[in-house]
């Protein structure tokens, strides 16, 4: 599940399912979301790092929970778009630490964090056409804007893999690192960043944001209404039945 652990300004949260890739349930998400909410408002956390236990970030979304909800008349508001919300609001600078993969919401949480460490070997994709889907998480917006048009559709439509110094190069990572690395750089900048004023941290990091954060409000609410359309969809529930047999 998320493990949690603070000390010295810093909330280091982990995600903790190596079994499955760490592939993140709607409980996760929920525990995310919360503990991301709360560092936001404690005046005792300056800097917040996301991790995946196992040398592995995540493999993205649990694929039973999506069945689930493509098989459900009234599926319940979407767990993971409330994670990303909760990182759209969050005034607190985020860092994520990636080792191995990052898959999906993986990748696209990643436009939503303020520094990205990866490892060399870290791979980064998302499926959402091959599974009969669309983008989430604001990255039809998101993406573009790091990664630039051309880019943003190798990854969004192509679907293609990228490795760690790849996603350095084109702007989805911050820094690379050696592997193993990735999240002991991560906590060295959190403890930069906690021994900085926290509320001109805070306002400055508002500030970057302003400029796109309309965009970003309404890339997600345009992509949440046709995720849904798509995930009740022919197309989607084939895709999800034949991974699920494999």
């Amino acid at each position: 599940m998320i493990e949690s652990q603070q000390s010295h300004g810093v909330l280091q949260l982990v995600i903790n399912r190596p079994e499955k890739k760490n592939a993140l349930t709607r409980e996760m998400y929920q525990q995310l979301s919360d503990a991301i909410i709360r560092a936001n408002e404690d005046e005792a956390v300056s800097a917040i790092v996301i991790s995946g236990a196992g040398g592995v970030f995540t493999a993205g979304n649990d694929l039973d929970d999506f069945r689930a909800r493509a098989t459900d008349a009234n599926p319940k508001p979407s767990a993971g778009l409330a994670f990303i919300e909760a990182l759209m609001n969050c005034d607190t600078p985020v860092i994520a630490a990636v080792e191995g993969m990052a898959i999906g919401i993986g990748t696209t949480l990643l436009l939503h964090v303020d520094v990205v460490v990866a490892a060399e070997s870290a791979k980064f994709k998302t499926a959402f056409v091959d599974l009969g889907l669309v983008p989430e998480a604001a990255s039809t917006v998101t993406m573009p804007l790091h990664l630039g048009a051309r880019k943003a559709t190798d990854l969004l439509l192509l679907g293609e893999v990228i490795s760690g110094n790849d996603a350095r190069e084109c702007g989805l990572v911050s820094r690379i690192v050696d592997d193993g690395q990735a999240l002991f750089e991560a906590l060295a900048l959190a403890k930069n960043l906690a021994n900085k004023p926290r509320e001109a941290l805070r306002a400055s990091k508002r500030l970057i944001r302003a400029p796109w954060r309309e965009q970003i409000e309404q890339a997600l609410k345009r992509e949440r209404e046709v995720f849904s359309e798509r995930l009740r969809s022919e197309d989607c529930r084939a895709a999800l039945d034949k991974l699920a047999q494999r």
